[in-house]
């Protein structure tokens, strides 16, 4: 197994081995984690093969934004990134389109309850968070959903600290703080209703929103008001084999070894001398992983110097 037993900026806590099945093979994995970080955590990079050519799919995004990373978990066709790792869950490859469960009866649209709030934000980032936060403070009733089971968004991931202003970005924190900082604070509000582990599944005309409230229940919200706070996609190079499993996005890789604390690889190679890619470096030697080379299109790197340097 690969899991960070060492960090100089994360604790490692203690985390309660649990048992799964993989294609028949007993593995252990962690409490809490996803099946992705699990199955890398077992050193298994491929979950299943693609329709078309067959090719190997597995971790990509971490996001939930893409499909590579789907098996079929307790019967289920999930996104390996997205779904926890439960004692005893039966997960199998995903090789090709998998076969949707049968649905037992149907739901009737008066059955299920309506919740009205003035203002729903959906994503629970940095943005969604400091939304939420100076509408709360106005005492305005929000309602704030993530698909995530921890509040921060991409601040979960990050272990440098931030640049700017004290007093609005809280610069001099490490990423990771501010997201606790913004969690607690929205927490303690009281016109505020933060929902995790749950998706907004649809926008409907009448002004509803279907969510998959808690991955069980199906509720319809009407709000006033719908600020949408779900971040962005990272803008991946298209190039022969960038699918194969072990060439991912840099959050993917921030994912697994700055919240699930995997080793992802004993050694990384990075494309692009930004920003990203240079605090990826950095995290990447945190982990006690070897950066081998880092290559930049242009003639230097354009991310901050002070993050190069440490490279």
């Amino acid at each position: 197994m690969e899991n960070i037993t060492k960090h100089p900026i994360l604790e490692i806590p203690e985390r309660k081995k649990i048992k799964f099945k993989f294609d028949g093979k007993t593995l252990t994995g962690f409490e809490g984690m996803v099946i992705s970080s699990a199955l890398f955590l077992n050193k298994i990079k491929v979950f299943g093969h693609h329709i078309k050519d067959s090719s190997p799919q597995g971790m990509f995004c971490a996001n939930g934004q893409c499909s590579q990373c789907n098996v079929i978990a307790d019967g289920v066709p999930v996104k390996a990134c997205m779904t926890l790792l439960t004692d005893g869950m039966e997960i199998r490859s995903c090789d090709g389109l998998p076969e949707l469960p049968p649905v037992d009866g149907a739901i009737e649209v008066g059955d299920i309850d309506i919740i009205n709030t003035e203002v729903l934000v959906i994503g629970a980032g940095p943005a969604g968070l400091s939304a939420t936060k100076l509408f709360g403070e106005r005492e305005i009733d929000v309602v704030l959903i993530d698909d995530k089971n921890r509040l921060g968004g991409k601040l979960v991931l990050q272990t440098h600290k931030f640049f700017g202003s004290q007093e609005d970005v809280y610069a001099g924190k490490r990423g990771i703080d501010i997201a606790e900082i913004l969690g607690d604070i929205v927490n303690s509000l009281s016109s505020v209703n933060v929902w995790l582990n749950s998706t907004v599944v649809a926008v409907f005309s009448d002004n509803l929103v279907g969510v998959l409230k808690n991955n069980e229940e199906y509720v319809l919200i009407r709000p006033n008001y719908l600020l949408v706070a779900t971040g962005a996609r990272e803008k991946m190079l298209v190039f022969p084999g960038n699918t194969l499993p072990g060439v991912y996005g840099a959050g993917a890789f921030q994912t697994l070894v700055n919240r699930d604390l995997v080793k992802a690889a004993d050694k990384v190679f990075i494309v692009g001398g930004g920003n990203v890619g240079l605090i990826a470096g950095y995290h990447a030697i945190q982990a006690e992983i070897d950066v081998v080379g880092l290559i930049e299109a242009l003639s230097k790197c354009g991310g901050y110097r002070v993050h190069e340097d440490k490279l």
